[in-house]
């Protein structure tokens, strides 16, 4: 379904619409605020949420943008609020790969020694570092390109950046990351 007809029918309260929005977008709405919340039933509830606040705001959405980034935006809004309702600092939660190094029972089922695994955490906690010193907008484009596989387009829309804007922004991030990551990475080839 076309997110103007989804729009529409949400507009007129169709349930079966919110049915169908709910499959279409919640893995993605969930992968948005698993970044900011680490408890499994937090971050389910603040996924409900969000799809609660887009029905019943659904006559808020300005059409001139995806609805995508309207939902990002109150998926990431009712994420900080829950942090801010219990006073938790928000970990940035990376890829799928470097989350498993992050988990101590999946390092049970590497074949790795010791030095290797201690090298591992401490990349893990370097890209941490990295996304915490960047500004908010930056951190977002990286994010959502890098981890959500938003397009440029749909970021520099989000964003309010041109896309070249967003192709140079992203350059530079992955040029800063490579870096600061390097000298760790060549201490888990050693």
């Amino acid at each position: 379904m076309e997110d103007k007809i989804l729009v529409e029918r949400l507009m007129a309260k169709d349930p079966k619409a919110l049915e169908f929005l709910y499959s279409e977008y919640r893995e993605r709405v969930h992968a948005v605020v698993r970044r900011f919340i680490r408890d499994d039933s937090d971050a389910e509830e603040v996924v409900q949420d969000t799809f609660w606040t887009v029905y019943r705001k659904i006559h808020l959405f300005r059409q001139d943008s995806a609805l995508w980034s309207w939902m990002y935006r109150i998926a990431v809004n009712a994420a900080k609020m829950r942090l801010r309702k219990y006073k938790r600092i928000p970990t940035p939660v990376e890829d799928s790969a470097l989350q498993a190094f992050q988990h101590d029972e999946s390092m049970h089922d590497l074949n790795t020694r010791p030095d290797e695994r201690l090298a591992v955490k401490r990349m893990v906690a370097e890209v941490n570092a990295f996304l915490d010193e960047c500004d908010d907008i930056n951190r977002k484009l990286y994010v959502s390109m890098e981890l959500d596989g938003m397009s440029k387009e749909e970021v520099a829309e989000m964003l309010d950046l041109t896309v070249p804007a967003v192709k140079t922004r992203l350059h530079r991030l992955r040029v800063g990351l490579r870096e600061r990551i390097t000298p760790l990475h060549a201490g888990l080839a050693s």
